[in-house]
């Protein structure tokens, strides 16, 4: 379906085939470029600058964008294409083979790239020759990468040349998920000027696309390994291009350490070390990637996909591309795979429930099926308090399928009968959400706060009888979510229990909350009672089918069973929507009466069922960490060496930060200290990863004092008129 550009749009007439316009009106260039697009507000207007006013027409081949990206192109003057998105290569192929070109002359353009008026007189010098003195069927591009504002000159990353130049069915994408090259029928040339390359869309952006990027990239590694082991023929690639793939499926998977050697081959090698500071994070950041994919293939290994490749394919696996929008990890569908296993001495982790027809849910809504405002229910009570959603339309077919639903093994209270008000944060958690609320059916009450999911969390949760509340980000500012049901949510309990989907209830705990809540509770230890209203909870994380013992996860101390008028978590300075995802990070509970008590028993965490949900998570609240450390931690809870569990990793954690070669002093201590190291593979793994999440912290906090100067070097230019020097 092509959106048709206004008539009247001055910009919209430069994509009308000027051949047929009488009164000297600019001829065909024979050019025509094609762009992919989806949430690319931030790009598009550089990119389509670069092209409108002088290519026959201009696709813009979006896929379900929600910030403003079509409306941009259509007033710029292309023509909007709507597809959904069918993976980078076929995306391609699919446009190349349905788009109405005329011109003999096609350009792909990515939507962060932008054309120089010097590449543009070179493509329209070729594209001007009669056709048998053009024998080249396609043309390589030189392309300069901009990272952080800084051009990469070095680092093997310039020259960078892509074939984008092509004669009209010339030339077709490899069946590949990431990083495909074009198969050209006739010879080949590259071309002697440049296009530019320069992502706006900041560091959170770039992490998330290479999250994703190696995800593909370990998965097509293993479909290569297992090509070759039946003996099917690779494509034909060029030259350069093939050494490179060669290198990729025949060097990477054996080399050790795989992400220090790229650092190196990169910046010392490739003399990265030329091109400064961005350079050097530009480098860190393309060896973690390297990392990332060793990371994911000895994944995908001990998944068996080598034995059954259809484990590549699983929902919780499967990338969605450009339809997963940055920073938000894809929904799992129906048939996702088992819960990890945990050894003996830890609780065995339940097998997550799958209903039997669940329909696969788009990753893009514009609104979640049941928000109270489409179904024109009122969203608040005359008193001025929430309301829950409205029935949604599914949760009978859901409350069907669970009628029968039992409490998992072991010994739990009765349903309904602990007088405690369950809280459960979500956002499209239908992966974890019937776990989580099968663990916690003995409260009294069950409130699910959600924002906008367009999975079937919302159903789901309301087909086991909790309350589901939406709260707006974008409406609501402070407090935010926690705090905010804490305060609007008319509990019909005072105690409160905070999990997030993915932690699990244990029998043992939920004793100790029985015992609580009901004034029975006796501390064994009375230095550990604390005020009597609130307490502290250790909990178990599970990461790699392991509990982890060390790495500083454990022991991990929450205050999540507490009065709901006496507790609100710490605001740290003026945070606001910080973009690190959909609950609080590392901010805690403060009692007004007095300092919490510790119970006994733990619970389990959940939370990363793959390395791509663990870099994702981190990947958001690296960004929380950043906005953190600009606001000086404000607000936040005092920092002690000699005081609780929180003021210690606080101070911890500001004496760290003025600490010299901070990731690599991480990993150390982590590994070493933290005792990471008993905890076999997983262990190394998790220090690894906690020294990449201290490294992007710090980037990123960068990233925000060159903005801020930046934005201040413009707001002064522009008052005084004169450059600043």
């Amino acid at each position: 379906m092509l959106t048709n550009t206004p008539s009247n749009s001055p910009a919209g007439s430069v994509a009308q085939d000027a051949a047929t316009t009488p009164g000297g009106a600019r001829p065909r260039c024979n050019v025509e470029v094609m762009i992919l697009a989806h949430n690319e507000a931030a790009n598009l207007p550089h990119s389509l600058a670069s092209v409108i006013g002088w290519a026959d027409a201009v696709y813009v081949v979006d896929s379900g964008s929600n910030d403003g990206s079509q409306e941009i192109a259509s007033r710029m003057g292309a023509q909007v294409v709507h597809r959904p998105w069918l993976g980078y290569a076929r995306q391609k192929n699919w446009a190349l083979e349905h788009l109405p070109f005329k011109s003999d002359w096609i350009f792909i353009l990515d939507a962060d790239e932008s054309i120089t008026p010097e590449l543009k007189d070179e493509l329209l010098a070729i594209a001007g020759r009669p056709a048998e003195q053009a024998p080249i069927a396609g043309y390589y591009v030189n392309r300069l990468t901009f990272f952080m504002g800084a051009p990469i000159r070095h680092a093997g990353y310039y020259p960078s040349y892509n074939l984008r130049f092509f004669r009209r069915g010339k030339a077709r994408y490899e069946d590949r998920e990431v990083h495909e090259h074009m198969v050209v029928d006739g010879p080949t040339e590259r071309l002697k000027r440049e296009m530019l390359h320069e992502d706006r869309r900041g560091l959170e952006h770039f992490i998330a696309k290479h999250n994703r990027y190696s995800t593909l990239e370990a998965r097509e590694l293993m479909r290569e390994q297992i090509r070759r082991s039946r003996g099917d023929r690779a494509t034909h690639l060029e030259r350069g291009i093939a050494t490179r793939r060669w290198l990729k499926n025949k060097v990477l998977p054996r080399l050790p350490f795989s992400g220090v050697w790229r650092f190196l081959y990169m910046y010392i090698l490739r003399l990265g070390i030329l091109d400064g500071l961005p350079g050097f994070r530009f480098c860190l950041l393309l060896a973690t990637y390297d990392t990332f994919i060793s990371l994911k293939l000895a994944e995908l290994r001990a998944m068996g996909a080598e034995e059954k490749p259809e484990l590549m394919e699983a929902p919780s696996t499967k990338a969605r591309g450009l339809a997963v929008p940055e920073g938000e990890l894809a929904v799992a569908a129906t048939g996702a795979a088992k819960g990890p296993s945990v050894e003996p001495a830890a609780v065995a982790a339940p097998a997550p429930f799958v209903p039997k027809s669940a329909p696969v849910v788009p990753a893009l809504e514009p609104k979640p099926a049941a928000a109270p405002a489409a179904s024109g229910a009122e969203t608040e009570s005359p008193e001025g308090r929430p309301l829950p959603d409205p029935i949604h339309p599914q949760t009978a077919r859901h409350r069907a399928e669970l009628a029968n639903l039992a409490f998992p093994p072991g010994k739990w209270p009765a349903k309904g009968s602990v007088p405690v008000s369950v809280l459960i944060p979500v956002k499209n958690e239908q992966r974890n959400i019937v776990d989580c609320i099968r663990h916690c059916m003995w409260a009294s009450e069950i409130v699910v706060v959600d924002s906008q999911s367009t999975d079937q969390t919302i159903p789901m949760s309301q087909a086991l009888g909790a309350d589901v509340y939406q709260f707006y980000y974008s409406k609501e500012g402070w407090p935010k979510k926690k705090n905010w049901a804490l305060e609007q949510v008319p509990w019909k309990n005072e105690w409160v229990l905070i999990l997030d989907a993915d932690e699990f209830m244990t029998p043992e705990l939920t004793e100790e909350v029985r015992q609580v809540v009901t004034g029975a509770y006796s501390p064994k230890d009375p230095k550990k009672a604390g005020c009597g209203d609130g307490y502290w909870l250790n909990r178990r994380f599970m990461f790699m089918g392991r509990w982890i013992r060390g790495c500083g996860y454990y022991p991990s101390w929450n205050v999540r069973l507490f009065k709901h008028r006496v507790g609100r978590y710490e605001r740290i300075g003026t945070l606001g929507q910080t973009g690190s995802g959909d609950n609080e990070v590392h901010e805690h509970v403060v009692l007004s009466t007095g300092p919490a008590g510790y119970l006994e028993h733990e619970f389990l965490h959940y939370a990363y069922p793959d390395l791509t949900a663990w870099i994702e998570k981190h990947n958001r609240y690296t960004t929380w960490e950043a906005h953190a450390m600009k606001a000086k931690d404000a607000g936040a809870v005092q920092a002690s060496l000699f005081g609780g569990p929180i003021e210690r990793r606080r101070w911890l954690k500001r004496f760290a930060r003025g600490l010299p070669f901070r990731p690599t002093l991480r990993f150390l201590f982590s590994y070493l200290i933290q005792l990471g190291i008993r905890d076999g593979y997983p262990g190394y793994v998790m220090c690894r990863l906690l020294a990449w999440y201290e490294f992007v912290s710090l980037a990123k906090y960068y990233e925000m004092e060159t903005q801020q100067g930046e934005a201040a070097r413009r707001d002064a230019q522009q008052t005084s008129g004169k450059p600043l020097g």
